[in-house]
């Protein structure tokens, strides 16, 4: 049984409904060729209609191909609620229905597709050698010849069909940045819950003791792991700076840029973590105070060079 929750305030307040619905009742729905069918016949109508949004039972009905309108009202019966809902007399999709197709034109749950690996006119800061991308069934990659993990980020399949592991990258790193910008501010890039980012201090043999970008969604599981340069990304004097330099940080691989790459790092606290971050940007010397919820409180950043 669904879960729902009604809560009202005075004085002209938002009423907000909550409504849990059970994840496999809802996608046992999908469980039938035809109802899914009938979503993509939706899309169809909409690729034809592009003002319409709702379309009227016996459209859809032609569309799937169904004869008998009581067969076909019970399949999509079976979907309203979740994915289809009533809007006068015509259905539309509702913002799960979309999701759903969404995902199926991505490929997400269908796409297979594998390129690479290809060398990239980049090299490692570690080892100096090569770097090589390469895209398994939704995963880029990027590693260097001595697998020295450079980057990695999920790419829907439908994106791979054409593009070249290149372009594959490019779109990549907008999707990075993207996402990064949104679980800076709080919110989880995957399932839109709250998150907390935070800053903490990390131990390797091979690295001994450093500072990284972290976050984890408690809703969904996702998790960010990053170099703690990576809180001067967003950052608009940054941004400007190496806009300055000809150099945007959207057209760059992110395992070159400095502040990702070769960031010094101080700690000024340990309860609760503080630290200073010293980078040299193209020739331009850069500190920045980071506290423990990955917040940069103080920026020395000669940006507005003439």
């Amino acid at each position: 049984m669904d879960d729902a929750e009604t809560t009202a305030s005075g004085n002209g307040a938002e009423n907000r409904t909550v409504e849990d619905v059970d994840p496999a009742a809802a996608f046992a729905a999908l469980g039938n060729s035809t109802r899914v069918e009938i979503l993509q016949a939706f899309r169809e109508h909409h690729l034809a209609n592009p003002t319409a949004s709702a379309a009227a039972f016996s459209t859809l009905r032609k569309a799937v191909g169904i004869r008998d309108s009581g067969q076909f009202r019970y399949h999509l019966e079976q979907l309203r609620g979740t994915f289809v809902e009533k809007c006068d007399e015509d259905y539309r999709l509702t913002y799960a229905g979309s999701k759903v197709i969404d995902a199926i034109i991505a490929g997400t749950y269908t796409g297979r597709t594998r390129l690479g690996p290809v060398a990239l006119d980049s090299g490692c800061s570690r080892c100096g050698t090569a770097a090589h991308a390469s895209y398994r069934d939704g995963i880029l990659e990027v590693t260097c010849e001595d697998d020295h993990p450079l980057f990695y980020w999920s790419v829907p399949p439908n994106a791979a069909v054409e593009a070249s592991l290149e372009e594959l990258v490019e779109l990549a790193t907008t999707l990075a940045l993207q996402s990064y910008e949104l679980v800076a501010d709080g919110t989880c890039s995957e399932c839109y819950s709250a998150v907390e980012p935070t800053i903490r201090t990390v131990h390797s043999e091979e690295a001994g003791g450093s500072v990284r970008f972290s976050a984890r969604c408690r809703a969904c599981a996702a998790t960010w792991d990053a170099p703690v340069g990576f809180v001067l990304l967003d950052h608009p004097e940054i941004e400007l700076l190496y806009h300055q330099q000809g150099r945007p940080i959207s057209s760059q691989y992110w395992w070159e840029l400095e502040v990702v790459d070769r960031t010094e790092i101080t700690v000024l606290e340990e309860d609760p973590l503080r630290v200073r971050l010293s980078v040299t940007i193209g020739e331009t010397p850069v500190r920045a105070t980071v506290d423990e919820s990955a917040r940069v409180v103080g920026l020395d950043c000669p940006a507005n060079m003439d």
